[in-house]
């Protein structure tokens, strides 16, 4: 006899509210610093190089505005900073400051000490099983964006 498995959406209701809890958790920890989940966040997509405000939000799915007041807030802070390209001045990049990476450095001891609490319990076949599955999502999920842009990209006209 086959083994039962749960329906496909419990699974990913389960996902979903283990990573929500863990962000609260991860919240809750860095409450009182100068850091939230929603910075740390941010700061950490910049830190793997600079972005565009409008990648940000897309990235993260926020209202271009929302993300515009999360840039302006970091850079007074001095965690962010805009540089407009010399090739095309209408665009600007948001880059992280010294000031932003040492907040993640900062951060980074209470994260590494949740996950080692939380994810760091399963087994090494369990993290090896959870491993291999996020990258095979993850590797869909590319080609499933790539699929859904293509449409778009061959429907705008051409700038010349």
């Amino acid at each position: 006899m086959a083994p039962q498995h749960r329906p496909l959406i419990e699974i990913a209701k389960q996902f979903a509210w283990t990573y929500l809890r863990l962000q609260r958790m991860l919240d809750r920890c860095l409450a009182g610093s100068e850091a939230s989940v929603a910075r740390i966040r941010l700061l950490a997509y910049v830190a793997d190089g600079p972005k565009r405000s409008t990648d940000i939000a897309s990235f993260f799915g926020h209202a271009p505005r929302t993300v515009t007041e999360a840039i302006d807030a970091l850079e007074a802070a001095g965690q962010l900073k805009r540089r407009i390209v010399p090739q095309d001045r209408r665009i600007k990049l948001v880059e992280l400051t010294p000031a932003g990476r040492e907040v993640l450095n900062r951060a980074q001891p209470e994260y590494e000490r949740l996950l080692a609490e939380t994810v760091g319990t399963l087994e090494e076949s369990e993290l090896a099983g959870l491993d291999g599955a996020l990258c095979k999502l993850s590797q869909r999920i590319e080609a499933m964006e790539a699929e859904l842009a293509a449409p778009r990209e061959r429907s705008q006209p051409e700038q010349r």
